[in-house]
């Protein structure tokens, strides 16, 4: 049984995203160590695009400036961030969150309502010591599907410049991204710090890391001063059963 089709309809929506971004256009003399100031911008940078997908759809939303209008193209963005209760990604709380939090506060829009983030570059870092931390290293080596190559900024020059055949290479490396995040974050589940599945089921005796009830007695947990009945779940995950019954990730 697959990751998501553990997640019941009483479990929390998971949305995994991805965004695509404009560099900033600049005046600079230097092309190393350059100060640049804020009165040498001549563009800065913005949301080009975005493609997400929720854990148990099996297509992918995407929507850029050259697809759709930019107001749709932030709105549908807010719409999803508020509809989500997880959100899934990769560096996205330190990039793509801040970009797309900028395009809400300038366009007008409040704050969508909270989510709680995991984030698969932090994670990576907390749980091991892969040679590089890039995506599309990690999943080579997890023998997983990766990330398109295409050739490097060329490509971000020729979706600026508007062109067709460009914008269609952009789409597909932008939806392909967020595949390859979901791909990576079912294959971790069982290791990622995440919130307890039960809370939206309210159910907190399931497994915390994927909600699912087939629990296998594995001896004890312990800490400094305690001990608990420690349980396997069918996703792999081990969590601790306290007095109440309670489970909790070890």
């Amino acid at each position: 049984m697959s990751l998501a089709e553990r997640l019941t309809p009483k479990q929390p929506k998971v949305l995994v995203y991805d965004i695509e971004t404009s560099p900033h256009l600049t005046y600079t003399y230097n092309l190393y160590g350059a100060d640049i100031r804020p009165d040498m911008i001549v563009e800065p940078s913005r949301l080009l695009c975005w493609a997400g997908k929720w854990m148990d759809a099996k297509g992918v939303m995407f929507y850029s400036e050259h697809h759709n209008d930019r107001a749709e193209m932030v709105e549908a963005m807010w719409h999803a961030l508020d509809e989500a209760d997880i959100v899934i990604g990769y560096n996205h709380r330190g990039f793509d969150n801040k970009h797309v939090m900028r395009e809400f506060v300038t366009s007008g829009l409040g704050p969508p309502s909270q989510w709680q983030d995991v984030d698969l570059l932090k994670e990576n870092r907390r749980l091991f010591k892969f040679a590089s931390n890039r995506l599309g290293y990690v999943t080579e080596v997890l023998g997983l599907e990766t990330k398109m190559d295409v050739g490097g900024q060329g490509l971000w020059r020729k979706v600026l410049e508007g062109d067709e055949a460009a914008w269609a290479k952009f789409k597909r490396y932008n939806i392909q991204d967020v595949r390859v995040t979901q791909l990576l974050a079912e294959y971790l589940w069982p290791y990622l710090g995440l919130p307890h599945m039960g809370l939206w089921a309210d159910d907190l005796t399931c497994c915390p890391t994927c909600g699912g009830s087939d629990l296998t007695p594995m001896g004890k947990a312990y800490t400094r001063t305690m001990s608990y009945p420690r349980m396997i779940c069918a996703c792999g995950a081990y969590c601790k059963v306290l007095a109440s019954g309670q489970t909790r990730p070890l």
